[in-house]
Order: structure tokens, then C-alpha cells, then sequence
């Protein structure tokens, strides 16, 4: 698929090939942040804007514009299809690591939850050694993203490219958990968007007129006729150009074509955790002893690339309802629960989020006869100690990539994980979810913690979150300064999920589309 723009710059790849070879600024990853980058540069009228992506645009297809229908997206066309290796840790099953390839990136095939984290995420990567990340200083970008449903206040930003509101009709699975949260002692929450979110609380969602708004549809889609822009879809980037320490342009492939471009400004890296580092090794940016044995030309020995991978474990606890379950809200959600794992935590490390079909792993399945009218609670871990990595098992820029979360590899995660499900089976026993409880499905009711231990196990997966692959900081493992600049090669930044020190406390699109926001400033105002 080709956007409109793409047919009205490139009638032919002859015709690019002579015209289109030199631009000021090179973004590769249309996903959340390179939507944002693309349009804040082209706004300006100050460059001309090579946006390349692997994906096609997306458009017109129901899953990614219904709300409801968001899972179907996993394992589509739209779905880079990544696995994580086996971990002896999770009884060495398959994880499948879903990301979008599209634009709008995993924003547009995303369950659509709008949440930023604790103010001390922020605080945090600004304490480990970046300058201007605090959180008071990233609010106003966060802010400048939306179009909240109830006007500009000190939270929230009205006339963004992203629409954002509260769920206001709960579905009864929803609407009994907030009550079940109540009984338990957990007090409600109005909005998950403030500085220190801790309670239950209707699901803050980017859906507009019931449909997803994506940081295409929101960014990059208004701006598609700029001249000063050029889309390019189908596209993979093989390799960046480096010349003397410097990012010159890249060399990618589309339709089986080599194709040479060149910059002026930069090359601005928003592939996303996976394949920001793959491009980077490749281009001989990385550990260089991982580099030598692939036998790939060293330009800059930067060990960091590919490390610090985490990701939210999420583990889904399934139930059968007492009535049928015959019609679905927003993102088949409606409602969720910020709570801490042990009293003592500043701040809350669980996410869970009940949803209104049943979701289950493989090997939990293999073991259930599942009834009619089922439904999940998701119990996630949102602040995580594992970390893992990524690297190349070849040189071949379309090989698979070894992908190792290391998921509840700390004793910590796993001991935080155990609290999580236990407080969920807590919250469903009250008598709110009970009215609308049948039966247990998984795990079943009154089990202990080794039996809880050995169900997660088996249960767990992904909550879609990976971050962290090329670390802002000032460390030597880090890959990039607070300015986004790549250490030690010139002309070339990182704007996506892979720059997170740490992963945020809550879901990480938000986050991504605030990094975009912060980069395109950085640029601007010209470093």
C-alpha cells in the first residue's frame, strides 16, 4: 500500500531516484514518536522530510480504526511477528512480542490506554543523568500532545493531536471491579493521568467518535500533501552512512531496490526497541565484540547498544460470568487499578486491568476446558528490576533478531508478580465481582503462593511494553546523551521507546509520543 503522498512524489522510482536523494532531516520509523518528529518538522517550513516505513500506511483497515477489534492486530500484516527467546525462568515457552509495522507504529494497533506514570519516572531519568527530563519539564510536552476532553487544566492539554477522555459507560465487569476495588479498601481514582496515580479508576483512552487516534491520524495524516514532506512505506532500511564519525544519510531497499539518500541535518533513529538497535549493530554502531564475530565493520564500539531490554510482565487471570457477555465497550476495557505490591513502595508497581474477553497462554489453555461467557483480569508488573537485550544472530539485515527480556528473571519481579495475582483473586472475591462470578477458570480459587508461583509461570507473557535498548544516561552502557544524540558518531539521534532508562509505570505509548514531542523541540530549537 502507498500513501497519497508517496503517489504524488514518486510517479516512478526512476523519477525519485533522480529527485529525491537529499533531504535535510531522515526519519526512520513512521511509529509513535516519528509521526510526531515528521510533523513538528514539516510545520516549521524550515526542512524538507524523508519519513521511512517498513510498514504501509494502514489506512481504511477496520482493526486498527475500531476500538473493539485492537487484539486482531497481533499476528496481522500490521505485526512485525517478534518472539522472545526461552527463559528457564517462564519454563522455557515461546513469548510472542507484538509491534506495529505501520504508520502510527505499535500506536496504531495498540488497546489505545493513554497513561503516563509517576511523576518520579521522570524525576527519576532526570536524577540518573539527564538534564531537562525531570517531570516538570516534560508535563508541558505531554500536555501539548493532547486534545483532553475536559479543556487544558494543570494536567491535561486541549487542542493536540491526540483526542483523549475518561471511559464514561462501564461495562458490569467494569463497573463491578471499581466497586470490588472499594470493598477491598482501595479508593477510587479520577483521573490515572496525575502526578502519582494510586486507586481504581475509568480507563483514560485515545479513541475519537469511536474511533483509535493514532499518532498517524492525530500527526502524520494532517500534514501528508506538505511539500517539504516525502512518505516512503514498504520501505527497510539496510544500513546508516557513516563517513568520519559522521551519520551522512542510509541505504534502504524498497521493491527489491537499493536506494542511497543523504542528509544535511540528521538522521533521526524512531524504528522503535528492537529495530533502532538492529540498525545501529549493523551499521557498526555497538559492542564490538558482538560486532566482530558477525564480522561487521566496527565505526564505533558503543557497548550499550542492545542492553537494558525490560518490558511489563502481565499475567491473565481468567473467570466465567453468570450472564452472557454479549456486547463490548471501547477497547474491551473500561476500567483499571494502580496499586503497590508491598506497603512500603513509594509508589504503586501494579497495574490490573479487567477485560471483557478471556485471554490465556497457550500452556494455560492446553489444561482448561474453557466455558462460555468468559472474561480476564490482566495482573501486571509496571516497575521492573530484569533486565535483558537484543542482538544479531546475523549480518543479514532480515534475519531474526535474539530478543532476551529476562521477564521476573529478579527474585524481586517474581516475588512482586506472586503479590499482584494474589490481589487480584483478593479484588474478584469481594462480593461486587462475586455477584457477576460463576466459576474460577484459571487460576482456580484458594490456591496458595508456590501454587500461584508455578501458574505464573505458565502464564505469563508480555504486557507489550519492551523499552530501554538504547539508554539515555551518561554511563558507559549508555547509547544516547539527554539531547538524543548518539555517543560518538555525529548527525544521528534516537527518538523512540528504546531511550528509556527506565521503563515508565504505566503503558508506553504515551511516553513514546512525549519523547517524540521533546526531540522535535530539541531540533527546533536547534539543539
Amino acid at each position: 500500500m502507498t500513501t497519497k503522498k508517496e503517489n504524488s512524489n514518486q510517479s516512478s522510482e526512476d523519477a525519485k531516484d533522480q529527485v529525491n536523494k537529499h533531504y535535510d532531516y531522515i526519519i526512520v520509523g513512521g511509529g509513535s514518536a516519528g509521526c510526531v518528529i515528521a510533523r513538528r518538522l514539516v510545520e516549521s517550513n524550515k526542512f524538507t522530510v524523508l519519513l521511512i516505513e517498513a510498514g504501509e500506511s494502514g489506512e481504511g483497515i477496520d482493526t486498527i480504526l475500531n476500538p473493539a477489534r485492537w487484539l486482531e492486530n497481533i499476528g496481522s500484516v500490521q505485526d512485525y511477528l517478534y518472539q522472545y527467546s526461552p527463559s528457564p525462568l517462564l519454563n522455557n515457552r515461546l513469548i510472542y512480542a507484538p509491534r506495529g509495522k505501520v504508520l502510527g507504529g505499535s500506536g496504531s494497533i495498540n488497546g489505545m490506554i493513554w497513561s503516563r506514570g509517576n511523576k518520579d519516572d521522570y524525576d527519576g531519568w532526570a536524577a540518573a543523568g539527564n538534564q531537562g527530563w525531570d517531570y516538570n519539564s516534560v508535563l508541558p510536552l505531554f500536555k501539548k500532545a493532547e486534545d483532553w476532553e475536559g479543556g487544558e487544566s494543570m494536567f491535561h492539554g486541549a487542542g493536540g493531536p491526540i483526542s483523549i477522555g475518561n471511559t464514561k459507560y462501564l461495562h458490569p465487569i467494569d463497573s463491578s471491579f471499581i466497586a470490588a476495588a472499594k470493598s477491598f479498601g482501595i479508593p477510587y481514582l479520577a483521573d490515572i493521568n496525575g502526578p502519582a496515580p494510586e486507586g481504581a479508576a475509568p480507563l483514560c483512552l485515545n479513541i475519537k467518535d469511536g474511533i483509535r487516534c493514532s499518532p498517524y491520524s492525530g500527526y502524520l495524516k494532517p500534514v501528508l500533501e506538505s511539500l517539504n514532506l516525502t512518505v516512503i512505506t514498504g520501505a527497510n532500511v539496510n544500513e546508516l552512512t557513516i563517513e568520519n564519525g559522521a551519520c551522512v544519510g542510509l541505504i534502504y531497499t524498497k521493491d527489491a531496490k537499493i536506494h542511497h539518500v543523504s542528509t544535511s541535518q540528521e538522521v533521526i533513529l524512531c524504528a522503535g526497541v528492537f529495530e533502532t538497535p538492529r540498525l545501529l549493530m549493523l551499521s557498526g554502531i555497538g559492542d564490538e565484540n558482538d560486532l566482530k564475530e558477525l564480522d561487521i565493520n566496527v565505526k564505533f564500539n558503543l557497548p550499550g547498544v542492545g542492553k537494558n531490554l525490560q518490558d511489563h510482565p502481565l499475567v491473565s487471570l481468567t473467570y466465567q460470568a453468570n450472564k452472557p457477555i454479549d456486547y463490548f465497550t471501547y477497547n474491551l476495557g473500561g476500567s483499571n487499578l494502580y496499586w503497590k505490591s508491598r506497603p512500603e513502595l513509594p509508589n504503586s508497581d501494579i497495574n490490573l486491568i479487567p477485560i471483557q474477553v478471556p485471554i490465556m497462554s497457550a500452556e494455560i489453555a492446553d489444561h482448561v476446558q474453557l466455558p462460555e461467557n468468559c472474561f480476564s483480569v490482566f495482573a501486571t508488573l509496571v516497575s521492573v528490576n530484569s533486565r535483558g537485550f537484543v542482538k544479531l544472530q546475523s549480518k543479514d539485515p532480515s534475519a531474526q533478531l535474539i530478543i532476551q527480556p529476562n521477564l521476573l528473571a529478579d527474585e524481586r519481579d517474581m516475588e512482586a508478580m506472586i503479590n499482584a495475582v494474589e490481589l487480584c483473586m483478593k479484588i474478584v472475591s469481594q462480593q461486587p465481582m462475586q455477584n457477576i462470578i460463576k466459576s474460577w477458570v484459571a487460576p482456580k480459587s484458594g490456591i496458595d503462593r508456590d501454587d500461584i508461583k508455578a501458574f505464573v509461570k505458565n502464564a505469563c507473557s508480555t504486557y507489550f511494553h519492551p523499552v530501554g535498548s538504547c539508554a539515555m544516561g551518561s554511563d558507559i552502557d549508555s547509547v544516547v546523551n539527554n539531547k538524543l544524540q548518539v555517543y560518538g558518531i555525529t548527525g544521528l539521534r534516537i527518538a523512540d521507546a528504546s531511550i528509556m532508562p527506565r521503563i515508565t509505570t504505566s503503558n508506553t505509548n504515551a511516553p513514546t509520543v512525549m519523547i517524540g514531542e521533546f526531540a522535535a523541540q530539541l531540533i527546533l530549537k536547534k539543539r
